[in-house]
């Protein structure tokens, strides 16, 4: 088998290389390729199957290993480094092997890659760069081989942007760069881009990544405008120069907003005069201006009292303050009218009334309640009445007046006669009337302003008094005696009976009770010592018919009663006497306790201690506990002296509620007090230290203590401000300088407090200022300004320059004595000369005596002298003018050089020399003489100290350096020097000296120039320097502690500087906004820094809401300083409340047409916002006059006035609509249907004569032939629309001849109306679909939206600030967002069509929703309680919430749904803060009650189901109300003796009652204080419950009438 195998090989071999066949390389690779790092060994096996060969090999640079006799080999390389090895496998065949010698290459890849790569931009490594420019991105890869497999993948933040890949066959490594350009935008800021670098070996070698680091761009734009095409711009006021005109860039743009080349805050709310002309510097990528006209509009503002009192028929004097831009119009509305208010008021006059302020902006109202004081009208409705006995009798008395008039009755006191005052009507009642009520009853009605009164008579008809008849009948069988008197008594009373009867009056009842008191009155003094009694006996008249007397007391059995002086304030004591003839009666005596006051006090009303000159300053009175109050009188002292102020007012209770009349009236209350009285008074400066008193006298009549007892109050002494006045008698409006003399400006003012003195003067004047006093040399206007907390004043000084010319007249005569002087020595010495004058001496005379014939000539003294010789001392005395002083003298001799000139002190008048010398002597003398007359008449020569100092004065910062040159132009001088604590320099022969301070550390330095002359004696001059330092801090406190200030009230502020020198340069600047509001300055002698503070009392105004109030603390020197900064503190924002102010405030009057729909605007400006609350005209259902919104649109139509409150924490106010039906104008209805009737009857009249056969017109109707034209008239075809054939009418009535070419005419017209009506039906529509339509998304979620096309077309795209996209090949195209949550996102789409109309767009209905973040319900101005019957208002707050105008806000009481309110006009889509008011008025039943609101948004049907909605907390309802009897009528009960009886008086109410009970019967015990009274041992009479609570008190009655048991 093995034979015959070979032999088909050899055979087939044999056959193969016959036919040129040979067999292929039989060698194997393994691996056939390989990838290797480089450096890494490397290996590849190389085998073969073949037996017969010769060897095989590897040739190689690295591993070869030559022919080996193997049939297996490996090529092997520990570190492969050669990038060009190529290594071969070959074989080679032995004689007789089927093949050639051959061989075969493996694929060898030797790679490297770097472990990092680098990213950079052309932009430089910060990353800047500017919108809209191309920038470079370089990838930087070193070493990278084979460059080939390289990918290199760009990428932004995350997603891949680029992909670059390379084509070289480099195999070696190289440095590779990968470069990509991009523009940025303004979205891309902060975005980070790097490379990637992507080395693919696959599938032998491995993948290789390497990232750059992330490159992180700023990409700067801008400044942007928002109103960069605008020149004019119209802000509200309260709005801000930035909110109007926003700028942007990156960087953030430094904004300047100038006005009047002046800084102004952008982000200040504007205020009406803010409106101007302003600037717009933005610096921020680039630099860019803009000029824009600012106009603020702010509606009127509307200032007036809410109340205004006056007397009937006085003139009216009222004012209102009106203010606003455009200037509004003020109407007054009284009732829904237009009024014009009289000169004088009347009591028709008395209301409320409406100014209403509007411009064409807005408009604001502010009521006013007009009061008009009148006396009580005559009284009404008080008639005469005839009752029966036991009836009830009501009498009315009923008076108008302003105040209310008071009411009281004079009538006989009986027990069943009840008086009620209620509504400004007194009523008075008697019950179970009897023949005692018969008389007159006399109603007063009283005011301030005057009194009225009328009488009636009540007449009770029935039978004789039963107990008269009883008495009568029990006395019957007594003695006979009695029986006598019995009948005595019976008869007299039938007279009277019949006599009455008679008369038809029956008996009367206006006798008084026939009691005498003595004394009437008692006054005792509350808790006096001793007992003051009272007796009560019978008249004498009516003793003998006395059964009882007694007093109505517990502590008094008797007729005398006692007066302990205990608390008891309301005790009345009553004697009550029983008589056989008329019965019980009871009289009242007339008892005052009295206290003096605890205590007197005086203060100002407003606690201030200060007033103002010649304005009003109230004083008030207060007096202490004292009783009773309506016998106080209270009298003023200045100093001790009484005075009558300008206006007083009536005494007051101290903290009386309004409410409560009785309890504010100190005439009715008779326990202690605490009273006030105040005055006003106008004070002067006179006042000043003045010491006012008030003086509490108690008045008590006659009856009490004589003098009466008062009390004085301490002194007040009060301080009045005025203001300054300047004493312009030391200060005159023109003063002359004499050049080279200063002259001193004082200033004096009188003020208090103390004014501060200030000079204002220009900048090129240098005067010196010493305290008030201002030391100037050069002409100008100099004003003074006196300042103080009441007013400022200045005074203007003009200062003239004149010449001096007094020194060239002194020294004129000055050289003039001397040469006459000279010339008499000269005269003289000659003289003496001539005669051989001796010198004598006056020492140790004698005299002689003289010969009486020789004459005394002069020359021969009778003194004896001593002849001296020249050589002696030269003597020169001065006499001055107060004589010679020995003391003074001072003796020069010759022999001293240089000679000098001795003086005796004083001016030099007179000069008497005695030269005792040689003409030499005299000669040099006479020179020294020369000189020091003109020395001492003219000005210094050039032998004086000629000093000058540069700078002449120095300002420099503590811590700097400064320089000084001094010079001087004497020509004595022997050397110069400068001095000062730091240091000296001295110079010698030279006429300067400089020095350098290189740091000023000291505060006063002081450097010293001095010259020292070769001849006289030293000068020097001291240079002034002033060294400053700035304050380390300058603070501001806050105006108050709340964080808000509260309009009209007055509060400081403190501004402190701290460490300042020198604080007499200090000026402390306050500002509101960029406006300098107030100026402080300080006096002070301290050169080292200080700490002072600086005090501004700041009264808010509602304009100042929003600013900021800032100080600023400046250094104010004479010369300009360099580098002089001030500082600033940081600002307070100030936030003003105040109430509300309508914006449009004018009353409005509407004008309805029939079908028409009406807006109420009642927006109103206030802080805190306002809420508001509506009133209807008509009655309708509570939840539709609770609108809590500025603009209300009815659902129904009412006619009438809608009142409009809006209201916040500081007040409210109230704007009317007055809704009236419009009258229909029917003149136009009538023109029209004359019109239509008249051109019937031309077109009748004109077809009589026009009308043809044929149904055409013609004008020659009478020869018309068929198929002819007519010459004279035109025919119109009867199927021309009649508007044609009327113009053409008229037409041949113009013209009375056309041809019948005008039919061209009628063709053409009908061909426009044809082309017209189809150019308005040609075109296709918008055929743009967007599915769905309307979208209802949430925010922050996403939405998908898809547009469209219904016609081929050539651009379809969505256009939107988020997303947008287009498309050129497709039909539709998606809007999509994965997270909406731009508020003001508008997408919409569109499309370029092919045919027309070729451009159309459709917007998408997008609604973004968000949910509130808070709903919330309280109640408005109100804590605690709510009362019954009161209004109240609820507020219900949503936070957050859009769109607003799908909003509902349901109100809840309980479960039912009492108000819902929508916000349909409003349009904000953006999340807004709204409100609503519920006005509710709760009644008891309502106690306990909860109220909720509930926020729902109803999106439509593509919003979510159901509606999203979200509640308040409940607010738990407390409701007071007053006491409700469960039976209020008064009931009557019979007594059964013994028998327990129970009156049940129980009431409800809240707070729970509290019960009192009365007892007519005076001997009936005291009652529990419970709502039954429930005893067996009640007396007859009449039982009153009173149930009282903290709103009201009630009563109600119970007769108890006694029942014999068994009857």
């Amino acid at each position: 088998m093995s034979e015959s195998t070979s032999f088909v090989g050899l055979f087939l071999g044999f056959l193969l290389s016959a036919t040129g066949v040979h067999a292929s390389c039989p060698i194997e690779l393994s691996p056939p390729s390989v990838v290797v790092r480089y450096g890494d060994s490397v290996s590849v096996n190389c085998s073969t199957s073949e037996s017969l060969f010769e060897g095989m090999g590897w040739e190689a640079p690295e591993g070869g290993t030559g022919l080996e006799q193997v049939n297996h080999l490996v090529w092997t390389v520990a570190s492969l480094t050669d990038w060009t090895a190529s290594p071969s496998c070959f074989i080679n065949p032995s004689p007789g092997s089927q093949f050639n010698q051959c061989s075969q290459n493996p694929t060898v890849v030797l790679y490297t890659f770097p472990e990092t790569i680098s990213i950079s931009s052309s932009s430089g490594p910060g990353g800047v760069m500017n919108e809209g420019e191309i920038y470079n991105f370089t990838c930087d890869i070193h070493d990278i081989a084979p460059v080939q497999n390289l990918t290199v993948l760009w990428y932004k933040g995350d997603a891949m942007v680029f992909e670059a890949t390379f084509n070289s066959s480099s195999e070696k490594p190289v440095n590779h760069s990968s470069s990509w350009s991009f523009t940025p935008t303004r979205q891309d800021n902060g975005v980070t881009f790097r490379c990637e670098a992507h080395l693919d070996l696959m599938p032998e070698g491995p993948q290789l990544n390497a990232s750059s680091r992330e490159f992180q761009i700023t990409v700067h734009f801008g400044p942007d405008m928002e109103c960069s095409s605008l020149n004019k711009l119209d802000l509200r006021e309260g709005e801000t120069l930035e909110s109007g005109c926003h700028v942007t860039g990156r960087p953030s743009p430094k904004v300047i907003w100038l006005k009047d080349d002046l800084p102004t805050n952008p982000a200040v709310p504007l205020r009406g005069s803010d409106a101007g002309q302003y600037t717009i510097n933005a610096e921020g990528a680039t630099s860019i201006w803009k000029e824009l006209s600012v106009q603020v509009l702010y509606g009127p503002e509307l200032k007036c009292p809410h109340t205004y009192t006056a007397v009937e028929d006085a003139p009216l004097n009222l004012s209102c303050v009106v203010k606003g831009f455009p200037k509004p119009e003020i109407t007054w509305y009284k009732d829904g009218e237009e009024v014009e208010l009289p000169e004088n008021l009347t009591r028709d006059d008395k209301g409320q009334y409406l100014i209403y302020a509007s411009s064409s902006l807005s408009s604001v109202n502010h009521t006013v309640d007009i009061n008009v004081i009148y006396p009580p009208s005559p009284i009404v409705e008080l008639e005469d009445s005839e009752d029966d006995v036991g009836s009830t009798v009501w009498l009315k008395c009923s008076s108008t007046g302003n105040p209310r008039p008071q009411y009281s009755w004079d009538y006989y006191q009986t027990t069943n006669v009840m008086v009620q005052n209620e509504d400004g009507v007194s009523r008075l009642q008697i019950h179970n009337a009897t023949a005692y009520n018969t008389g007159s009853y006399t109603c007063h009605a009283s005011n301030d302003r005057g009194y009225v009164s009328k009488t009636a008579r009540v007449t009770v008809k029935g039978k004789v008094n039963k107990k008269v008849d009883s008495c009568c009948r029990t006395n019957f069988n007594v003695t006979s005696m009695d029986v006598l008197n019995s009948l005595r008594l019976l008869s007299v009373l039938l007279t009277v009976q019949l006599l009455s009867l008679c008369n038809g009056t029956g008996p009367s009842a206006s006798p008084e009770c026939p009691i005498e008191i003595t004394p009437d009155r008692v006054v005792v003094r509350y808790k006096a010592r001793g007992l003051q009694n009272a007796t009560c006996t019978a008249t004498p008249s009516d003793y003998t018919h006395l059964r009882q007397i007694y007093w109505q007391d517990p502590r008094t059995n008797g007729t005398t009663w006692f007066a302990d002086g205990s608390e008891d304030w309301d005790l009345k004591p009553v004697c009550t006497a029983t008589f056989n003839v008329i019965g019980t009666c009871q009289k009242h005596l007339d008892f005052t306790l009295y206290k003096t006051p605890d205590s007197v006090s005086i203060r100002p009303v407003d606690d201030l201690s200060s007033a103002v000159e010649d304005r009003h300053f109230q004083l008030r009175c207060d007096v202490t506990s004292v009783a009773p109050a309506g016998s106080v009188a209270v009298r003023w002292y200045r100093g001790n002296e009484t005075f009558e102020p300008l206006s007083k007012g009536s005494l007051r209770v101290t903290g009386c509620l309004p409410e409560n009349d009785t309890k504010c009236d100190p005439s009715v209350v008779r326990s202690p007090l605490n009273v006030s009285s105040t005055i006003s008074v106008t004070l002067n400066r006179t006042d000043t230290g003045a010491e006012f008193r008030c003086e509490a006298q108690l008045d008590l009549g006659p009856a009490g203590p004589r003098p009466p007892p008062s009390m004085m109050s301490g002194p007040l002494n009060v301080t009045v401000y005025y203001k300054p006045v300047i004493n312009t008698t030391k200060l005159p409006k023109t003063i002359p300088v004499f050049r080279g003399y200063p002259e001193d400006l004082v200033c004096e003012a009188d003020g208090n407090p103390p004014p501060k003195i200030q000079w204002l003067y220009s900048a090129d004047k240098v005067p010196h200022l010493s305290g008030d006093t201002l030391i100037v040399s050069e002409p100008g206007v100099y004003s003074c300004n006196a300042t103080n907390e009441v007013d400022s004043i200045s005074h203007e000084v003009n200062v003239i320059l004149k010449e001096d010319y007094l020194p060239l007249i002194a020294g004129f005569v000055a050289v003039t004595v001397v040469a006459i002087s000279v010339v008499f020595l000269f005269i003289y010495s000659i003289y003496y000369k001539n005669t051989k004058m001796r010198r004598y001496s006056l020492k140790n005379p004698k005299l002689d005596a003289p010969s009486s014939n020789v004459a005394q000539n002069g020359w021969d003294m009778q003194f004896p002298m001593t002849k001296l010789s020249y050589e002696h001392d030269l003597v020169l005395h001065i006499r001055s003018r107060s004589g010679f002083n020995s003391n003074t003298d001072r003796k020069c001799t010759t022999s001293e050089r240089p000679a000098r000139l001795c003086l005796s002190p004083g001016p030099f008048k007179v000069i008497k020399v005695f030269v005792l010398g040689t003409p030499s002597d005299i000669m040099r003398w006479l020179f020294f003489i020369l000189s020091g007359v003109i020395a001492c008449a003219g000005r210094p020569v050039s032998s004086s100290c000629l000093i000058q100092m540069s700078p002449p004065s120095v300002v420099v910062r503590f811590g700097d350096s400064f320089s000084v040159h001094c010079t001087s132009s004497s020509d004595q001088i022997e050397s110069m020097g400068l001095e000062t604590i730091y240091g000296s320099e001295k110079t010698v022969n030279q006429s300067y000296v400089n020095i350098t301070i290189a740091s000023a550390r000291d505060w006063d330095i002081g450097p010293i120039c001095y010259v020292n002359r070769v001849v006289l004696e030293q000068c020097l001059e001291t240079l002034p320097v002033t060294v400053y330092k700035m304050p380390d801090n300058v603070s501001i406190s806050q105006p108050s502690v709340t964080g808000h200030l509260v309009e009209g009230d007055q509060y400081s502020m403190q501004c402190d500087i701290v460490n300042v020198a020198p604080v007499s340069n200090l000026s402390v600047h306050w500002h509101k906004g960029d406006t300098i509001i107030y100026t402080d300055r300080f006096d002070g002698s301290s050169l080292s820094p200080v700490s002072v503070t600086s005090v501004f009392n700041l009264t808010a105004r509602r304009g100042d809401d929003g600013t900021q109030i800032w100080c600023e603390a400046r250094l104010d020197f004479w010369s300009p300083v360099p580098d002089l900064t001030t500082s600033k503190s940081e600002s307070r924002d100030v936030i003003v409340l105040y109430s509300p102010t309508f914006m449009e405030p004018k009353n409005v009057t509407l004008e309805l047409s029939a079908g028409s729909t009406f807006i109420l605007d009642c927006a109103a400006a206030g802080k805190p916002t306002p809420v508001y609350s509506w009133q209807f005209p008509q009655p309708i259902k509570q939840t539709n006059k609770n609108e809590n919104q500025s603009f209300l649109v009815p659902s129904i139509r009412n006619l009438g006035t809608y009142r409009c409150t809006a209201s916040n924490s500081q007040g409210s106010n109230t704007k009317y609509f007055t809704v009236t039906e419009a009258t229909r104008n029917r003149t136009t209805f009538a023109a029209l249907v004359g019109g239509f009737v008249l051109l019937g009857v031309v077109i009748f009249i004109g077809g009589l004569f026009l009308l043809t056969p044929e149904g055409t017109f013609s004008l020659s109707n009478g020869g018309y032939l068929r198929g002819r034209p007519t010459s004279s008239g035109a025919i119109f075809p009867a199927e021309l629309p009649s508007l044609f054939k009327l113009q053409f009418l008229s037409l041949s009535l113009l013209h009375r001849r056309l041809s019948a070419e005008n039919n061209m005419g009628i063709n053409f017209l009908k061909w426009i109306l044809t082309l017209c009506m189809f150019s308005l039906v040609s075109g296709e529509g918008c055929s743009l679909i967007l599915k769905p339509s309307r979208v209802v998304v949430g925010f922050g979620e996403a939405v998908s939206v898809s547009c469209e096309a219904a016609r081929p077309v050539r651009v379809l795209g969505w256009e939107s600030a988020i997303s947008a996209a287009h498309t050129q090949q497709e039909m539709s195209v998606q809007w999509k967002v994965d997270s909406l949550i731009d508020w003001i996102e508008e997408p919409i789409c569109y499309g370029v069509f092919f045919t027309a109309p070729r451009q159309c767009e459709e917007k998408l209905n997008l609604v973004l929703y968000k949910t509130p973040d808070s709903v919330s319900i309280r109640p408005v101005n109100h804590t605690g309680p709510m009362v019954e019957g009161k209004e109240y208002q609820l507020l219900c707050e949503v936070q957050n919430i859009a769109p607003v105008q799908y909003l509902t806000l349901r109100w809840y009481k309980g479960q039912t749904e009492v108000y819902n309110h929508s916000f349909a006009d409003l349009t904000s889509s953006s999340p807004v803060q709204v409100s609503s008011v519920l006005m509710v008025t709760p009644t008891k039943d309502e106690n306990g009650a909860q109220y909720r609101c509930v926020a729902e948004l109803e999106l439509g049907p593509e919003g979510p189901r159901p509606p999203p909605t979200v509640t308040s907390e409940p607010l738990n309802a407390s409701v007071y109300f007053p006491p409700t009897f469960l039976s209020p009528e008064p009931e009557v009960l019979d007594l059964v003796v013994g028998a327990e009886m129970t009156l049940n008086c129980t009431a409800t109410g809240n707070p729970t009652p509290v019960y009192s009970w009365q007892s007519s019967n005076p001997n009936e015990e005291r009652m529990d204080d419970e709502a039954a009274l429930t005893s067996p041992s009640l007396l007859p009479g009449t039982y009153t419950c009173t149930a009282s609570n903290t709103l009201e008190k009630k009563s109600k009655q119970f007769v108890v009438k006694a029942k014999t048991k068994g009857v």
